[in-house]
């Protein structure tokens, strides 16, 4: 039996301009279905927060394929975790250095009535004293049910790769990539630290990405980095460029409007997913800036008593103009 993938829950926009967009949704999948409910502002409920290495000796070798597909790098469970409550875990040993990583979620542990969701808060990479770099990331149980997920770890081929130079302390630096190619591909951006000292990492988060269109429909990737150490130092940039099988249109959105939208059946159970978007509507003055403030995965009992894994993303309007984007969905890993 076929399955519809698509459903939304919309934001700050007008009823009019969804409905648009509903219509060409509708004819492309036969029905929509609700959003995840989540919290309205994503922050933390408070809660417990743990930090856990990763055993080097799980992961297998990453494999880049012709469709932009890898192999897990690694996986695990977190084991029972409460809502609102938060852990942290670090990747060590994250070689080679040219590599991006993108954290993914099989949740499990839904019931009848309420869903299994869990998300990544924050992200860094750092490089440690004497040498090794490390991947680390926060996730958080971002549903009302105490449950379990396996984290899901790929690793991605950078593309491109280039030297930003060093920040200090609790400053952040803010980068653009002016697209080479057709807007037809998403981004996937990791760092490789330098300038540890011999007692302090260096510590870079990724605090932010979203995408713009510039008049002349010029697309650029924006990126804010963040120094979380205690010592001034640089990275280098390594920004992987995949190619997007799955797209869809968010209508239009006003400044600060966002729109919500659900990927169900995100099959099979180890894929993990890069989301990417296209704006369009930049005006002379005024560029189209939208970004994915928002994404986590859920597991949720269908009436039937089976379960599905669905991806759900928010998307929002972080210009000065009212324009309108593109979701680009990719499948990393089979």
């Amino acid at each position: 039996m076929t399955q519809t993938r698509w459903g939304r829950q919309v934001r700050g926009s007008t009823l009019r301009a969804r409905l648009g967009a509903l219509l060409v949704l509708l004819m492309l999948a036969g029905s929509a279905t609700p959003a995840v409910a989540g919290p309205a502002d994503g922050s933390p409920a408070g809660g417990a927060r743990s930090e856990r290495i990763v055993p080097t000796d799980t992961r297998s070798t990453s494999i880049h394929d012709s469709a932009n597909r890898a192999s897990l790098a690694a996986s695990w469970s977190t084991g029972p975790v409460a809502p609102g409550d938060t852990q942290g875990w670090v990747w060590n040993n994250a070689n080679p250095l040219t590599v991006a990583y993108q954290v993914g979620f099989s949740p499990t542990g839904a019931n009848a009535g309420l869903p299994c969701q869990f998300e990544v808060t924050r992200r860094w990479y750092s490089q440690q004293p004497g040498g090794e770099r490390r991947f680390h990331f926060q996730l958080r149980n971002s549903g009302a049910i105490t449950c379990t997920t396996t984290v899901l770890l790929s690793a991605q081929t950078s593309t491109y790769d280039w030297t930003i130079a060093p920040l200090a302390p609790g400053t952040s630096g803010n980068y653009r990539w002016v697209e080479q190619v057709a807007p037809t591909v998403s981004y996937l951006l990791g760092l490789s630290p330098n300038g540890a000292s011999g007692a302090a990492a260096c510590q870079l988060e990724i605090t932010r990405t979203w995408y713009l269109q510039e008049a002349g429909a010029v697309r650029k990737f924006a990126f804010v980095i963040r120094n979380i150490g205690t010592v001034t130092c640089g990275a280098q940039v390594r920004l992987a460029q995949l190619s997007v099988p799955t797209t869809w249109y968010v209508g239009t959105l006003a400044p600060a409007g966002s729109s919500t939208w659900t990927w169900n059946n995100a099959n099979p159970l180890t894929a993990v997913h890069l989301l990417g978007l296209s704006p369009w509507g930049a005006q002379l003055t005024d560029p189209c800036q939208m970004e994915i403030t928002r994404t986590w995965y859920v597991q949720r009992v269908n009436p039937d008593g089976t379960t599905q894994r669905q991806l759900a993303l928010t998307v929002t309007n972080v210009g000065a103009i009212s324009c309108t984007a593109t979701v680009f969905l990719t499948p990393l890993t089979t």
